[in-house]
């Protein structure tokens, strides 16, 4: 009978939890259940979920991403959770509730690994809180990266299903689930990318470890029982994510620039790959939430009620600073300022708060367990404590980067030097804390929080009392805990003193007003900092003393519900008071102007595949600043994706593909008058047809640009102004274009563009890549009479005839599916000023064609007879990877399927029993 007790309440304990989770999630993110409103992502923002090479099902055999530059390959969108959730909500729901729901799943996935360990339901409960309110995890969810929560989430599940296998476990379902938990990994790795790949790593660290843990057997034994559960996890992860893997593989690192192995080339991307280092004093954020800040313009769209109480909250720290700029300061700001395209001097939406709480539960667990006797740990617990302790411990040197030698030596390791950011490593410090945290929250409820023990005496009596009869122990951590409360009070009073000196930091790092009264000003800043420093020591004592209070006694008997729900309470008030900067909404209506598109971009919207886009790389004149800020921040990022606007500015590519890289090299002027027209080279070959900028540039552009030809022309002026409705407005997308006669700003046309297609009867075919880049360059070649293939292609002449070659129209367009309709007049080659990619295939009145690669980057075909000609190019990836991955997810609802069996014929066994 108490078996059956035991089997019922386990799924009504995780009922209350999965009901807790809900609750916590729906009072954080309660505005996006609002219709006008969706959650703001910085990588993957409502625009791009819009977006049409996004698409699913076509997403499965490929990605075109059509949108930048010239477009290219983004491999495929692997079979996951984050594919089934985009496959089955509208972009507009996906936007609102996918940070929400990825948190969920965390949550829910170290509740269960908590439960399998067979920690309390308090333990599990608190456990999972701690995960799911990690401000490492919940700021990287709510910044837009949420898959890397969803494989967190797995990861948890996968360690639940590694430590319920036992030598005593049947068989068949001991290996069911470490090849289910194999493929847990899998899917880990598909939504984490790199940090899918360590945290595998991780796993089979602990699986093995695991093994090695057991009783029974010898430590050979237990050696060979460990390999072969990492063999079986290894194999059935790799069986789930050989798509994802390959896709990885070819987007990250084949024809990467940047990616060889060499000693040279990982010293010159040592500062690419550092770059987002976390500085060592910023480690003291894993304690003081808000001590340098939090996002880049908090509380911008934060909820309305507690923006006041974050104002000047905005990041002020070090993390995604360029390493030029360091190095600036350390050698004592000598010379002109490091500056240009990608010097950022901060870049970061993520915080590393971990919780007071969780910390000080986690070093008196680290404690107890380091004692030899009379520890309240038994020895599996220690050595599990130990492991999760040693991950702490080497991975918070590694998240310093650049900024301490501890990661130079990861980084030497193969492939190592291809993971950018080291200040992911906090990622897994974090996740080996709240491991140790829900560890040291199931000693305190055994021994401290037992409901059954007699009702005790008041609290003050209760500390006497125990401080009287206390042990060695706990009159040490007592000692230490309320030393490290004086410590920091000291502290904060030392920070206080040193302000004068905070402020001049912050004026040399980019905050120059020096007027307290000026929202984001270098003393507001400083005074919001002193602020967060005094919250956190209020919160240290109220810790310090709760914890205590447990420790003494205080909650036994019929308090013990009392003293669980105070240690929760407490834990949801200060995380999720932490992670409130991180919960920004958008109304998203306003933002991408749904139904009032400005006549812009309504004007780049028509036909958008025939032209491309981009802003003016000028220097912005004083008092224009505001254009280029709405352009690259609300167009490029969100309007142009949203409407499907192609552009040549590139928004976001820190591994550019090797082709590319050499391309715009070739392209790119020197600094000097003569080579200035290569940027008009560059707009023509690409077809970059529009131009957006200040509309006095136009003569120089004519003069300087296209001496001699002035093919420049304004084709619309327009000013920034409000939008309809709004009176003052305080942030980009309440500004919009309007159009007028005498505007500021210009639609500039370049009519000496390239057409998107195009057919040649002229062409000189040159396998040399340099030559062909360095033709391209040349002004004296013409790239609207000739067109440089260099495809050896069997049986295209070397050279052709002058006469025109014809006309070409799109007969459709799709990001993968691009229909043409040629009439020529001679042979010809038929030029599509598109990335060339050798996963695109090409027909020509319906029988297959050779893909040309032209002009070194574009692709093209050639067109043997003269007459009309349908030309189709189609883009799609080897399919049979996504097989192999749909199969493994059969499998895995297969052992799912088999292990509920297994355990409800297990539970009903025990009952009859």
């Amino acid at each position: 009978m108490k078996s059956l007790k035991s089997t019922a309440a386990r799924p009504a304990t995780g009922l209350y939890f999965i009901g807790l989770l809900a609750v916590i999630l729906l009072v954080l993110f309660w505005r996006s259940f609002l219709p006008g409103y969706v959650h703001f992502s910085n990588d993957g923002p409502l625009g791009q979920q819009n977006s049409a090479w996004l698409a699913l099902p076509g997403g499965l055999t490929g990605m075109w991403f059509d949108l930048n530059y010239v477009g290219y390959s983004a491999g495929t969108y692997s079979l996951s959770l984050s594919m089934l959730l985009h496959a089955v909500l509208s972009p507009v729901d996906f936007a609102k509730f996918y940070p929400v729901i990825t948190l969920f799943l965390l949550g829910l996935g170290a509740w269960t690994f908590f439960r399998q360990l067979k920690l309390s339901p308090l333990a599990a409960t608190l456990g999972g809180l701690a995960a799911m309110l990690n401000s490492t995890f919940f700021s990287t969810a709510c910044w837009g990266v949420a898959s890397q929560q969803i494989a967190l989430g797995m990861i948890f599940f996968a360690l639940a299903l590694v430590v319920g296998c036992h030598s005593d476990t049947p068989f068949l379902v001991r290996w069911a689930r470490l090849a289910l938990a194999g493929l847990c990994v899998g899917v880990n790795v598909i939504e984490g990318a790199d940090i899918g790949a360590l945290s595998s790593m991780l796993l089979a660290g602990f699986a093995f470890f695991h093994a090695l843990s057991e009783t029974e057997g010898t430590v050979a034994r237990k050696a060979i029982r460990g390999i072969s559960r990492v063999a079986v996890v290894g194999v059935f992860a790799g069986f789930i994510a050989i798509q994802a893997v390959l896709s990885l593989v070819g987007n990250s690192i084949s024809g990467v620039s940047g990616t060889a192995q060499d000693a040279e080339t990982k010293a010159a991307h040592w500062d690419w790959a550092t770059q987002w280092s976390l500085p060592k004093a910023e480690t003291l954020g894993l304690l003081v939430p808000g001590l340098f800040g939090y996002k880049m313009d908090t509380p911008k769209d934060m909820l309305p009620a507690a923006q006041e109480s974050y104002q000047n909250g905005i990041y002020w720290g070090g993390v995604g600073r360029a390493p030029e700029l360091d190095r600036y300061f350390d050698s004592g700001s000598k010379g002109p300022q490091p500056s240009g395209q990608g010097l950022f001097m901060r870049f970061t939406g993520g915080g590393n708060y971990c919780g007071i709480l969780v910390l000080l539960v986690g070093a008196w667990a680290i404690a107890q367990s380091l004692r030899r006797q009379n520890s309240v740990f038994p020895e599996t617990q220690k050595r599990g404590i130990w492991f999760w302790a040693i991950i702490m411990l080497l991975c918070l040197p590694m998240a310093w980067g650049r900024f301490a030698p501890f990661y130079a030596v990861l980084y030497q390791l193969p492939y190592f030097s291809t993971i950018r950011n080291p200040a992911k490593f906090i990622i897994f410090f974090s996740w080996a804390l709240v491991i140790v945290f829900a560890y040291g929250i199931h000693a305190l409820n055994r021994r401290y929080l037992e409901p059954t023990a007699p009702k005790g005496v008041g609290l003050s009596s209760q500390y006497k009392n125990w401080w009287a009869r206390v042990n060695d122990f706990d009159r040490k951590w007592t000692y230490v805990s309320v030393g490290l409360l004086v410590a920091s009070v000291v502290s904060s009073l030392i920070y206080a003193a040193q302000k004068p000196a905070l402020i001049a930091f912050l004026q040399k790092v980019g905050f120059g007003d020096t007027d307290p009264t000026h929202a984001n000003s270098a003393p507001a800043i400083a005074a919001f900092s002193l602020g967060q420093v005094e919250w956190s020591l209020a919160l240290f004592g109220l810790a310090v003393g709760l914890v205590l209070a447990v420790i003494s006694g205080y909650f036994n008997g019929p308090r013990a519900k009392l003293g669980g729900v105070l240690l929760g309470a407490f834990l949801i008030f200060d995380m999720g008071r932490a992670n409130l900067p991180w919960v920004v909404h958008w109304d998203y209506k306003q933002k991408y102007d749904v139904g009032s598109l400005n006549p812009i971009l309504q004007f780049l919207l028509d036909k958008p595949y025939e032209h491309r886009v981009a802003g003016l790389p000028f220097h912005t004149p004083q008092g224009l600043e505001l254009f280029d800020e709405l352009y690259r921040i609300e167009w490029t990022q969100h309007h142009f994706p949203y409407y499907n606007i192609q552009s040549l500015d590139i928004i976001q590519m820190p591994r550019m593909p090797e082709d590319m890289k050499a391309y715009k090299e070739a392209l790119s002027p020197r600094g000097d008058q003569a080579s200035a027209p290569l940027m008009t080279r560059e707009w023509q070959l690409t077809n970059t047809r529009y131009l957006l900028g200040p509309a006095g540039f136009l003569d120089v552009m004519n003069e300087q640009l296209d001496p001699g030809q002035h093919r420049f022309r304004i084709v619309k002026r327009f000013d920034v102004l409000p939008k309809p409705g709004v009176t003052q407005p305080t942030r980009l997308e309440e500004l919009t274009a309007v159009p007028t006669d005498d505007g500021k700003f210009a639609l500039i046309e370049f009519t000496g563009a390239l057409p998107r297609a195009k057919v040649y009867s002229t062409w000189q075919v040159n396998t040399n890549d340099a030559a062909n880049l360095k033709t391209l360059a040349d002004l004296n070649f013409d790239p609207a009479s000739s067109v440089l293939v260099s495809t050896p292609e069997t049986g295209l002449p070397q050279g052709a005839t002058n006469a025109n070659a014809g006309t070409v129209a799109y007969q459709s367009y799709g990001t993968k599916h691009i229909v043409l309709s040629a009439q020529t007049t001679a042979p010809s080659v038929l030029l599509l000023n598109d990335k060339f990619d050798p996963q695109w295939q090409v027909t020509v009145d319906g029988k297959p064609a050779s893909l040309l690669r032209c002009n070194f980057l574009m692709r093209g075909v050639y067109l043997p007879t003269a007459g009309q000609h349908t030309v189709a190019f189609n883009f799609s990836l080897p399919h049979r990877p996504l097989y192999v991955a749909l199969a493994a997810f059969l499998v895995g609802i297969g052992l799912g399927g088999f292990l509920w069996y297994s355990s409800r014929r297990g539970a009903n066994s025990e009952g009859e029993s």
